[in-house]
């Protein structure tokens, strides 16, 4: 039986001093055992976490366990968040004048970090984040740490290293260790429980061949092999095992827009590059990892990557109304869902956006349209389950 005071389940109430100078245990909630409490806690939506920490220090800290995430995900109360790195809509300047909430500033940003809750369906934008954030910056999720990297200076129009990292479990913001080189419109995925990030551009508009893998822990950088070829506005995943970065297609500096259709993956035991050939490449795709397969959004179908002999086959049919060439994919729920953003074709000359959702299981989408304030040019997304 567990401990009425949570002490086998690794939470508890918070202590305070007593006589005598022996610390004495308050309850989480006054009159029921810890235990129980924290799983009142953890189905409490992760829209009001910020306002449930500052309740008290018992509470706070139970909110940070890994007990308390379990609760969660044995309540069935995961929720799963889509992070959006997001120019604001023009046209939305006059629904968004006034504050809505908490969740945000009064008016949209030029470029910002906006939240989809797939679960709930709401959205907001995320408090904390850097008041400037570098355009085109790009954004990846290790656990629930996401991390915002690179992009470009809006004063001066020169890449960056900049970093800065969310933890959504706790809604806190950090700075990042530095990327080791600064870089735009590059590769960026997670893999293997680390960051990497490869090819780009840097100031001379110069492509990059050089890559570099990030340590969410550590808030460390380690460098990489270059990769054979440099490879401009280059797509990035993870590989189909999962521990593997995919750098797919781009372009030389000599090629200024001349997609490659093929790609580059880094073998982590080897320390090395391998190539791959018989990729789809940006901009007409998407690619996203679906339950360990490559998956591409292009043209008039979902396909999915079966190997060098078999090629490619179709599994689902193409987002309905989604403009060609538009598309940014990740995958949730651990691949139950697919969720792709982009502009919707033929409305406002492409500058409304909208947000599909693939159900893997039954292979139909859902057409999301979020609100003005939220209907943006989506350039980077990231996906974490709270």
């Amino acid at each position: 039986m567990r401990s009425p005071r949570g002490g086998g389940g690794g939470v508890g109430g918070c202590y305070r001093g007593g006589a005598g100078g022996q610390e004495q245990h308050v309850d989480l909630i006054p009159g029921i055992p810890d235990d129980v409490a924290v799983d009142c806690l953890a189905r409490v939506p992760h829209a009001s976490h910020r306002a449930m920490r500052r309740v008290c220090r018992g509470w706070r800290s139970a909110a940070a366990t890994p007990a308390f995430a379990s609760a969660r995900a044995q309540a069935g109360a995961n929720e799963d968040l889509v992070y959006l790195m997001q120019f604001g809509n023009p046209s939305a300047a006059d629904a968004d004048a006034e504050p809505k909430d908490d969740d945000g500033p009064a008016n949209t940003p030029a470029y910002g970090v906006a939240v989809y809750n797939v679960t709930t369906g709401e959205w907001r934008r995320e408090r904390g984040a850097p008041p400037v954030v570098p355009v085109f910056a790009q954004c990846a999720a290790v656990g629930t740490r996401l991390a915002v990297l690179g992009g470009w200076d809006p004063r001066t129009f020169e890449p960056v290293a900049d970093v800065h990292v969310l933890d959504a479990a706790t809604g806190l913001w950090r700075r990042g260790a530095p990327m080791r080189s600064a870089r735009s419109f590059f590769a960026c995925a997670e893999a293997g429980g680390k960051i990497y990030v490869a090819g780009g551009h840097d100031k001379h508009k110069n492509a990059l061949k050089t890559a570099e893998a990030y340590d969410a822990s550590a808030d460390a950088w380690d460098p990489l092999p270059d990769m054979s070829e440099e490879r401009d506005e280059c797509d990035g995943m993870a590989t189909v095992e999962g521990d593997r970065f995919l750098a797919v297609s781009g372009y030389r500096t000599a090629r200024q827009g001349g997609f490659e259709r093929d790609a580059e993956w880094f073998d982590p035991a080897a320390g090395a590059w391998r190539r791959l050939e018989r990729v789809r490449a940006p901009p007409s795709a998407a690619h996203v990892v679906v339950k360990g397969r490559v998956w591409c959004i292009e043209g008039n179908a979902v396909m999915e990557w079966m190997g060098t002999r078999r090629g490619w086959r179709e599994v689902g049919p193409y987002p309905p109304g989604l403009k060609a060439g538009t598309a940014r994919a990740v995958c949730v729920g651990g691949g139950e869902k697919v969720v792709v953003t982009g502009a919707l074709d033929g409305e406002g000359g492409g500058e409304r956006h909208a947000v599909w959702v693939f159900d893997v299981k039954t292979k139909s989408w859902t057409v999301v349209r979020p609100p003005p304030e939220f209907a943006g040019f989506v350039f980077s997304v990231a996906s974490v389950r709270i």
